[in-house]
């Protein structure tokens, strides 16, 4: 499975659009991975996790060709990570495709009535309904698309609709929890999850430094309890990948210092452009932009539950 971190960032982006606040000014200053995009990720270059307003961009910076994207998992309505109005120029006389598949958008409730209302006031469209379907999705059931099963489970996020986040499982079994937006889980996703083996977990650290539990994002403090329990649930194996994503700047860390914060956990600190691969050999490899990564040669040190463990790993080229 290829999980690749399109955008990593909260609503306003980092820096934010407008803001001149002491972590947008140092982001400035530093600039590399604390440039940050809205958060989005795209799974086996097929499955595209929400369709935020920087998704044109995320196409241009990484050379993705979505048209063979099939599938958009929506994990709310909040326009972050639902841009709708954007789907419209998949159809004539705005997209021009010989080969072009229906591409089916998925979400709760509010999403599809978003996605209908764009389309009564904005579609001017030759053939939308042709290009675009959406299905509407409940918490706690599960899909099957091409060889993936998807486990739709209930976030804590906005009272106002049933957020959503996912239990990805591809055809050789690999798992991916995609866990934002969200804060602690709600009770019923905690026994939805028990027992279920995951090789790489993706967490909301909108709050960065902030304590709450009580917020409908975390921050570290909520990540490490969210770990915790993983553990206590039989989740979480030694070999498992923790992530941790969708940053903004009133969470207080720039990445390094959370990378610093966070190195003797062993914890992965997203980045826009960050490719992450789970393979049966145990395989990982990192990827920005458009540029050469490293490759593994041997093996790869990295700290879980503070011990360190080796990979030995075949090289890994995603240039």
């Amino acid at each position: 499975m290829k999980i690749h971190y399109l955008g990593t960032a909260a609503a306003e982006g980092w820096p934010a659009l407008f803001c001149d606040c002491e972590n947008c000014r140092r982001a400035r200053i530093a600039k590399g991975k604390n440039y940050r995009s809205r958060a989005q990720v795209l799974i086996d270059d097929k499955i595209l996790m929400d369709f935020g307003p920087d998704t044109f961009y995320h196409m241009m910076k990484y050379d993705l060709d979505l048209t063979k994207v099939q599938h958009v998992l929506l994990t709310h309505s909040h326009t972050d990570h639902f841009y709708a109005t954007e789907l419209i120029l998949r159809a004539l006389p705005y997209a021009y495709n010989r080969d072009q598949n229906k591409m089916t958008v998925y979400g709760n409730e509010k999403c599809n009535w978003m996605f209908l209302h764009t389309l009564e006031v904005e579609d001017d469209s030759k053939n939308i309904r042709d290009c675009v379907g959406f299905e509407q999705i409940h918490a706690f059931k599960t899909l099957q698309l091409d060889g993936y099963e998807i486990q739709v489970l209930r976030a804590f996020h906005d009272p106002k609709e049933e957020c959503l986040i996912y239990l990805i499982r591809d055809s050789e079994g690999k798992t991916l929890l995609y866990a934002n937006d969200t804060g602690y889980f709600p009770e019923n996703t905690w026994e939805a999850l028990r027992g279920t083996a995951i090789d790489c977990v993706s967490l909301d650290c909108t709050l960065g430094k902030d304590k709450t539990l009580e917020s409908g994002h975390m921050g570290l403090h909520a990540n490490r309890k969210v770990i915790e329990r993983l553990k206590e649930y039989g989740c979480i194996h030694e070999k498992t990948r923790i992530v941790l994503t969708h940053f903004s700047h009133n969470g207080g860390w720039l990445h390094e210092e959370l990378e610093a914060e966070t190195k003797v956990e062993g914890l992965t600190i997203a980045y826009d452009g960050m490719v992450l691969e789970i393979t049966n050999e145990e395989s990982i490899g990192w990827k920005e932009g458009n540029g050469f990564i490293f490759a593994l040669l041997g093996g790869l040190f990295f700290f879980v539950s503070g011990k360190t463990e080796l990979f030995v790993s075949n090289v890994i080229d995603y240039g």
